[in-house]
């Protein structure tokens, strides 16, 4: 890669980072209205219907893309041809699962002896085709850090989202507001795909190369499968053993913990993939641009997941309202995982942008096994075990999987360790800090409590990194960051 090549791409890529992170800010507004809103206008259980239906259904969703997208963001040089065949392979995956998920809807509805489920499966089941149509026009508007559109594309889907969800809900439409939401918000965002790229399809035809990029994309999409099982298999054994109850508290919990971490770590790896893609026959680049994006990622998600948890009584009050107090262990607990779960996603970044998709779907196996079988000790205890279960085998596989994803690559598993000492120590200790100091005040506004929290865990927090080795360069990376992101 040449220097002006190089200099292009770090330009584009620090674009592209500043628009997505704008856009998971607004995202951010949205999905906290929707937490506020939707909680007091919907019981526990309607979240925990959809919740049910969702933990199903996303197991069909694994096919909906066939991987396809990370291939075109993997691979250095595409064609029209190639484009346009994956268009239609795409379409037609779609259109199959959803036909295939309304036939299945009777026997989903029976595994949880709730009748009413079957209408609502159906309905859920169009969003398949509809992602499946806008699939290759988001990934290539990503492949080229052609952002902007995308992002609109997403922000305007959320709004639909919210909107039209907010609005059944105050008719009375109960857990039927959500499914509808979710239907109105992709084809908004599909629309717009369409919209923003400079992809036109044309009739399909025979493409040399496309057999590569769809044994690439299967890679994918079997990890997917495999990773499906410890993504959705907590919610289906608390619904099944516990109720919907149980698993609207669970499913609030898990999203309030996922929501910080998804609205970091998907901006960050929508620009991080296709640069290490592209940086991967550069090892010495390849590993410095690693490092900053770790770094990055750490002092962003590190310090919020501690102050969350330290303050997770009033967080949860704050956002659901009366009511949900049984989401606070819960959401502790997820906490304790979701602290190191953002960085700890890069691992896979690695794999893919170099091509090993091979060895991916061999961790996928590893992990779903694990993960999966301290959920079904877990779920012994509750909500509350699964949760418990969730953090311990996380921790306890760590290492392991750096050694196996950094194995024969440039990077080795101290290179995990080094971008996090920093903000592990400051966020740590900023946490203790602060629910030392917490304990010593107990105003009647549980807003006013988590404001003045806010305010003396950051102190505690910028003092620490400041004392520390490298903390002052640290700072005055991000500040010229900054600089550059607002030229």
């Amino acid at each position: 890669m040449t220097a002006e090549s190089s200099s292009d791409l770090k330009k584009k890529a620090v674009k592209g980072g500043a628009l997505t992170i704008s856009s998971k800010l607004v995202t951010i507004v949205i999905q906290i209205l929707s937490l506020v809103i939707l909680s007091r206008l919907l019981l526990p259980s309607d979240f925990g219907l959809i919740a049910m239906v969702m933990a199903i259904t996303a197991f069909m969703g694994i096919f909906r893309d066939m991987g396809l997208s990370t291939a075109v963001i993997q691979k250095k040089d595409l064609t029209y041809d190639q484009i346009n065949m994956l268009f239609w392979l795409n379409t037609a995956v779609g259109l199959l699962l959803t036909i295939l998920t309304v036939l299945l809807a009777p026997l989903i509805a029976g595994f949880y002896a709730r009748e009413e489920l079957k209408p609502v499966i159906m309905l859920l089941a169009m969003t398949f085709f509809i992602a499946s149509v806008g699939a290759q026009h988001s990934a290539l508007l990503q492949r080229d850090l052609n952002l902007k559109p995308k992002v609109i594309a997403d922000i305007v889907g959320a709004v639909f989202t919210l909107i039209v969800s907010i609005v059944l809900a105050m008719l009375g439409y109960g857990f039927w507001s959500l499914a509808w939401g979710t239907v109105i918000g992709a084809l908004a965002t599909t629309l717009l795909y369409f919209k923003g790229s400079a992809f036109t399809p044309s009739k399909p035809k025979a493409a040399q190369g496309v057999r590569q990029l769809i044994h690439f994309g299967a890679n994918v999409t079997l990890f997917e499968m495999l990773n499906y099982f410890h993504r959705n298999l907590d919610s289906v054994l608390i619904g099944k053993f516990w109720g919907a109850v149980a698993v609207g508290l669970y499913s609030r919990a898990y999203q309030m913990m996922m929501l910080p971490i998804a609205s970091l770590r998907q901006p960050i790896n929508a620009i991080a993939f296709p640069v290490l893609s592209r940086l991967q026959d550069d090892p010495i680049e390849f590993k410095k641009y690693y490092e900053k994006i770790a770094t990055l990622l750490a002092f962003l998600s590190m310090p919020l997941m501690a102050f969350l948890v330290v303050n997770a009584q009033e967080v949860v009050e704050v956002t659901l309202g009366k009511g949900w107090e049984g989401v606070v262990p819960i959401f502790t607990l997820l906490g304790i995982t979701g602290f190191i779960q953002a960085v700890a996603s890069l691992r896979g970044l690695v794999l893919l942008s170099l091509g090993h998709s091979k060895r991916y779907i061999l961790w996928g196996a590893f992990n779903a096994i694990f993960v999966s079988l301290g959920f079904v000790v877990g779920v012994q205890w509750g909500a509350e075990g699964v949760a418990t279960a969730y953090a311990i085998v996380n921790y306890a596989i760590l290492y392991p999987s750096l050694w196996y994803f950094f194995k024969n690559t440039p990077l080795k598993p101290r290179d995990f360790f080094t971008p996090l000492k920093l903000p592990i120590v400051a966020s740590l200790s900023a946490a203790l800090g602060s629910y030392v100091i917490n304990l010593f005040i107990n105003l009647s506004f549980p807003i006013l409590n988590l404001i003045i929290s806010a305010l003396i865990y950051f102190i505690i927090f910028i003092v620490v990194v400041i004392i520390m080795p490298d903390g002052l360069k640290t700072l005055r990376d991000f500040r010229k960051l900054l600089r550059v992101i607002r030229a």
